[in-house]
């Protein structure tokens, strides 16, 4: 359309001139958006609001909070109609009939005992609900550090190939001066492409944290993201009891907990269900010679304590439940306190490592890159004590990156560990 509004009006030489610029800008812009910058506050928000796990949790537990109003509902009354004395020589008046309503009012305490079923079943939900919740927390925090870390590693290689650059050109200068082998300028050359190559597979590295973490808030795998949180090292304050008091109410055990609490229940719907069932009906008879129908009623009960009825077979499955419930929730603390241990010594393990790093080894290593670089100029080191001096600092700013990584996710494991 710009070129047919260029090619059939007659324009002036300045106008023309803009609509061709105006063109090309059009043309020549970016077609791809920048990065969106989100926190880790935001990825977990956007995970927490859109990951198919939890909205089926959040129907699991819609699910039950129904079942339980089942639970302690009434059986539905019935309604009998009958007739008698039809095709029979008698009269219409010697007819009978009757219409009587009967309603099952089950065993005393069976309705409380299935409320408090229900109110168990209801927080064992609540708990996988916010275990589902604790595991995205974890997981979308571990691809976030990891995103970091990443983002982190793509920099750092970044720069080490501009100073192995550097030092490649030295390497050559110092060649043509006769100051170097050859051999060192080969040295050289393979020191920066094995940079080129760890910063290739970096990049690639980010790309997929990318996509991890847009695959956990439910984004279009392409969406671009860059991490606004910086990774910063904050040293570990808090003590291995306060996260072991923390553990505590962690969703695994209140699942557990709320497992025994179910079991409980059901040894009391148990115990109820060994007593008499009451049901009662009343209704309407017409008695034969009598102007108006008469009234009727009854009550009925179940004898479920007879020796050959289920009541007891019920009684030992629910004991039986209760008692795997109970083993079920020491196996759960014993577990999470052993995560809670492990994680609490790696985070310290990592911790201490990231401080030599900080303290003395980076430092350590950038004054060696300088006085190498310096000593190599004044013709005092060859070129392979030089390209050594840069695979160390190499090395350290990677290991630096990978124990900074290492620390951050032992923290994740102490926050959501169980």
């Amino acid at each position: 359309m710009l070129c047919s509004s260029l090619s059939g009006s007659r324009l002036r030489p300045g106008a023309r001139r803009f609509h061709i610029l105006l063109a090309c800008a059009c043309l020549c812009a970016p077609l791809s958006a920048r990065a969106e910058r989100l926190t880790l506050d935001d990825c977990i928000a956007r995970t927490l609001a859109n990951h198919p796990d939890l909205r089926a949790a959040a129907f699991e537990r819609e699910a039950v909070r129904a079942r339980g109003r089942q639970a302690s509902a009434l059986a539905p009354p019935s309604v009998a109609l009958e007739a008698g004395k039809l095709g029979t020589p008698l009269s219409a008046d010697e007819h009978e009939g009757s219409a009587r309503l009967t309603q099952e009012l089950g065993a005393p305490g069976a309705r409380a005992a299935r409320r408090r079923q229900s109110h168990a079943a209801d927080a064992l939900a609540e708990a996988g609900e916010a275990s589902v919740a604790l595991r995205l927390r974890g997981e979308v925090t571990r691809a976030y550090r990891r995103l970091q870390a990443s983002s982190l590693e793509v920099r750092t290689l970044e720069s080490l190939r501009r100073t192995a650059s550097d030092l490649e050109h030295m390497v050559e200068a110092r060649l043509r001066t006769g100051g170097a082998r050859y051999l060192d300028v080969l040295r050289a050359r393979s020191e920066r492409a094995r940079i080129e190559n760890d910063l290739w597979q970096a990049r690639r590295g980010l790309r997929h944290e990318e996509r991890a973490l847009n695959a956990f808030m439910a984004q279009p795998a392409s969406a671009a993201i860059e991490a606004a949180d910086s990774m910063r090292f904050m040293p570990l304050t808090d003590s291995l009891e306060h996260f072991l008091r923390a553990a505590a109410e962690r969703p695994r055990l209140r699942a557990a907990r709320a497992a025994l609490a179910r079991g409980d229940a059901g040894v009391g719907l148990a115990r109820a269900s060994a007593r008499p069932a009451l049901s009662w009906s009343a209704g309407l008879e017409r008695v034969p010679g009598a102007a108006v129908p008469g009234w009727g009623a009854g009550i009925e009960f179940t004898l479920p304590f007879l020796p050959w009825t289920a009541s007891g077979a019920q009684a030992a499955e629910a004991r039986a439940e209760q008692s795997g419930a109970r083993a079920q929730l020491e196996t759960a603390e014993r577990d999470v306190e052993a995560l809670v241990r492990d994680a609490y010594e790696s985070a310290r393990t990592a911790e201490a490592q990231v401080r030599q790093f900080d303290r003395v080894l980076l430092a350590d290593a950038a004054d060696a890159i300088r006085t190498a670089t310096q000593n190599f100029q004044a013709g005092q080191i060859d070129g392979l004590e030089l390209l050594e001096t840069l695979r160390t600092l190499r090395s350290i700013e990677l290991e630096h990156l990978r124990a900074l990584l290492d620390y951050e996710l032992a923290l994740t494991d102490l926050a959501v560990a169980e």
